[in-house]
């Protein structure tokens, strides 16, 4: 640790990406204090996980401790048009490049939780119900000001500081701006459910969607042997037309309305609060500094219909500890240190995004839900879809090829057409 510091970083925000920051650098016997505002378990959206996390999970030395948490075991997706008509099943087993197919479902309080404890078992100091309030950069040193739920105020100086925050932004607001993505204009309504069928054997714990003419779409994610996330993601400009109703009757409307969702939900029964959430996509403007940077959902956040945010989060905490380890022993924490990071972050995030925009393309759906097992282009779209993010110069080929297919069917419906008559084209 550096002379006249009382930490080497603090990390702002215990969740996935900020557990993931803390415990790489404890790893790297770095000294770390973790402020997180709440007290954990606390919920939180995002249960559906991508097998491109078994990787981070080994970079963490946490597999242990969440495979001990016994969470649902899932193989891969399935896709079902809203009149149930089409139906397409994603095995992530024949994903191209990814040796471990095998992934999980997880409530989120316990998923993050274990997380936390990891980084604590590995010597991070967390703090829990200590909100920071105030940040002064330095020459050489970072001072953070906090205050925990006992009303207590207390700061920390620190070599740097990394932002873990989520949407709160502690840093992300202060420098630069977020960029909201123009297309991703989403608005999600969810709840967990009882009594939702699943499928059998080794589909059970599956994520099933179902999309909808107006570009929307549902999630039914299985949380526990009972429990079933239910959410839908619907276009902002459908949802602002329509009358306002609370989110436990907005999502009930929406269920009633699509057919394949409706046959689903006949026996649910709602076992929590509904809930919103703005499911805008943006990215920041700045994403790190002189000391400073930022990560998860403070950095950016991407629409979820493949399941991408919590393994964008996590791999940018590990990213930013490594980048402010090599800065540590280097002397220089400036912006230069984190070139590299920031760069990795706006790769991975436009590849992700491209797939994610793809999605809400008629002629994507229509391309996926007739799929071709030739050439290799379907396994190598499963493997975005399963976390893939550095594809090989193989898969990014066959990637490209699909792209192309995808142009030619906007203009000639080389494959059957799902919902298209009904969208207004992108």
């Amino acid at each position: 640790m550096q002379k006249g510091m009382d930490y080497d970083v603090v990390v702002v925000g215990g969740g996935p990406a900020g557990s993931s920051a803390a415990t790489t650098l404890r790893r790297r016997g770095r000294r770390v204090l973790l402020l997180e505002k709440e007290r954990f378990p606390r919920f939180h959206i995002g249960e559906s996980q991508l097998p491109g996390l078994n990787g981070i999970l080994e970079q963490l030395g946490a597999e242990e401790c969440i495979s001990a948490e016994r969470f649902v075991q899932k193989w891969g997706a399935t896709f079902t048009s809203s009149d149930a008509r089409f139906d397409q099943y994603a095995d992530f087993a024949l994903a191209a490049e990814t040796p471990r197919p095998q992934t999980v479902q997880v409530p989120r309080d316990r998923f993050d939780r274990a997380l936390l404890e990891h980084s604590r078992r590995c010597g991070a100091e967390v703090i829990e119900g200590a909100r920071a309030e105030d940040v002064e950069f330095g020459p050489v040193a970072v001072t953070v000001s906090f205050v925990t739920t006992d009303g207590e105020r207390r700061s920390a100086v620190v070599a740097a500081v990394v932002d873990a925050s989520g949407r709160s932004g502690f840093l992300a607001k202060r420098f630069g701006r977020r960029e909201v993505d123009p297309v991703l204009r989403n608005v999600a309504v969810h709840a967990q459910f009882e009594g939702v069928p699943r499928r059998e054997g080794r589909r059970a714990g599956d994520i099933q969607m179902v999309t909808r003419p107006d570009k929307g779409w549902f999630w039914f994610i299985p949380i526990s042997d009972t429990a079933m996330s239910v959410g839908a993601v619907i276009p902002k400009t459908v949802h602002d037309a329509r009358p306002r109703l609370d989110a436990a009757a907005a999502l009930a409307a929406y269920i009633a309305e699509t057919p394949a969702a409706a046959k689903l939900m006949e026996n649910g029964r709602r076992v929590s609060e509904g809930r919103f959430d703005a499911d805008y996509s943006y990215i920041g403007s700045e994403l790190a500094g002189d000391r400073w940077a930022l990560v998860g959902d403070a950095a950016a956040f991407l629409d979820p219909i493949f399941s991408t945010g919590v393994l964008m989060a996590m791999q940018s905490g590990i990213e930013v500890g490594l980048a402010i380890d090599a800065g540590l022993q280097r002397g220089d924490l400036s912006h230069r240190c984190f070139a590299e990071f920031q760069q990795t972050l706006r790769r991975r995030y436009g590849h992700f995004r491209r797939f994610a925009c793809g999605f809400y393309d008629p002629a994507f759906r229509d391309l996926f839900f007739s799929r071709t097992r030739r050439w290799g282009i379907y396994e190598a779209v499963l493997s975005v879809m399963a976390g893939n993010w550095k594809p090989s110069l193989v898969t990014r080929v066959r990637l490209r090829a699909f792209f192309l297919l995808v142009a030619v069917q906007r203009r000639f419906a080389i494959a059957p057409r799902v919902h298209s008559e009904s969208w207004t084209r992108s």
